[in-house]
């Protein structure tokens, strides 16, 4: 018998190899980025033809079809045109997903390279479940956006379909508008290995490694147990690493609220990971839906805060409305955090679960959502999340 010391071993090693198979079917989702784009045929739309001047209706008639066939060349022209660029933007963007997932991977075995000698300490297998969560939340991101991105390259495709319908003269499906492929917005590209999903908007491949990672949960939670991970550097679930107390309350009273300036990291990756965090609070498990929430808090997060979880707002209206200091000497009705949520807000909307902290940044995320849910009737999952302008990054944006 080994005792307990074998128990933590395998938990650990278990927790990491799994890490690396939903690592390796993400990367795998992104296709082999070797495919291949056959050429289109020429399709030049040649000048109307030269028409022997005539009289009557055979002859209005026969110039009438040779204008007619020209327009519709050159229609179909334009509309491979755009399928073609589609394509090659797709075609291009392929290895860009792959690549980085080869860099998250090659980074978790340089992780484990380095931190495995260790992992005979509490401290070590801490410090390697902590490197391993982050490169799979790094996974979860990358393949988040790859399947939004699949998802407006699809419409895209859709949309360059019905066109050579209309060209056809064929009756579009309903819901499908006539608006031309140039109008919609596009993303980066599609990372695919050289293919494109057609009416679907999906992206193959992905349902399991998101759900790999999610399953990831419960070998997490174990291990951190067997180690005492959860009384050393990996902040537990819902608080961003804050020290403050947990409520499981919906709404808290204000005098609950507390205001400590941790060193929360910053940073556009760092709130990469605090928004997967609060989407897990909240209970969003769709892929698209956080995807969607994913840019819209991103969005949100960098205009009021410039990804900074300890900024505050010492000079709009809300600075100015109260009388007197808070806790952290900052005015009492200032908006803080990354989302920027007054005080008033964040204990009215706190999310269960999640710190009594307003400077937390999962916890200030969460009262975000749930305000904006209440307040803007934004759903659930997030398809209408751009309704705020905050957080659409095709508007201006505004306050909230």
């Amino acid at each position: 018998m080994c005792g307990g010391g074998c128990a933590i071993g395998e938990s650990v090693d278990g927790f990491v190899r799994a890490a690396g198979g939903v690592m390796g079917q993400a990367r795998d989702g992104f296709g082999t980025g070797v495919g291949v784009l056959l050429p289109l045929p020429p399709l030049a739309p040649a000048p109307p033809p030269s028409i022997t001047p005539g009289q009557g209706q055979a002859a209005d008639g026969q110039q009438d079809s040779a204008v007619e066939h020209h327009n519709s060349t050159a229609a179909l022209s334009s509309l491979d045109d755009t399928g073609r660029a589609e394509l090659d933007a797709a075609a291009a963007s392929a290895s860009g997903g792959r690549v980085n997932m080869e860099a998250i991977i090659a980074q978790a075995v340089a992780d484990v390279q380095a931190l495995g000698l260790s992992t005979n300490t509490p401290e070590g297998k801490r410090a390697l479940i902590t490197a391993i969560r982050t490169r799979l939340e790094e996974t979860r991101g990358t393949v988040q956006t790859g399947a939004a991105e699949a998802g407006t390259h699809a419409a895209a495709a859709n949309a360059n379909a019905a066109g050579y319908g209309d060209v056809a003269g064929l009756t579009r499906p309903a819901g499908m508008g006539a608006s031309s492929l140039g109008a919609m917005p596009m993303g980066g590209g599609m990372p695919m290995g050289g293919g494109m999903p057609m009416g679907g908007g999906g992206m193959p491949g992905f349902g399991a490694p998101l759900s790999g990672l999610s399953g990831l949960t419960a070998p997490f939670t174990q291990a951190a147990k067997l180690t005492g991970s959860t009384n050393g550097s990996t902040p537990a679930s819902g608080t961003g690493g804050s020290k403050a107390a947990v409520s499981q309350a919906a709404k808290i009273p204000l005098s609950a609220v507390q205001y400590d300036r941790l060193k929360f990291p910053a940073g556009r990756e760092a709130y990469r990971g605090y928004i997967s965090e609060a989407l897990d609070v909240m209970g969003v498990d769709d892929p698209r839906a956080r995807a969607r929430w994913m840019t819209g808090l991103m969005t949100a997060a960098a205009r009021e805060s410039s990804f900074n979880p300890l900024a505050v707002n010492t000079s709009d209206m809300n600075a100015t409305r109260l009388a007197g200091s808070g806790p952290d000497g900052f005015p009492a009705g200032s908006s803080r955090g990354g989302l920027q949520t007054i005080p008033e807000t964040f204990a009215a909307y706190h999310q269960p679960g999640t710190s009594t902290n307003l400077y937390d940044p999962v916890a200030n995320i969460a009262a975000a959502m749930n305000y904006v849910m209440d307040c803007y009737g934004v759903s659930r999952d997030g398809s209408n999340v751009t309704k705020v302008p905050q957080f659409n990054p095709n508007s201006a944006g505004g306050g909230y």
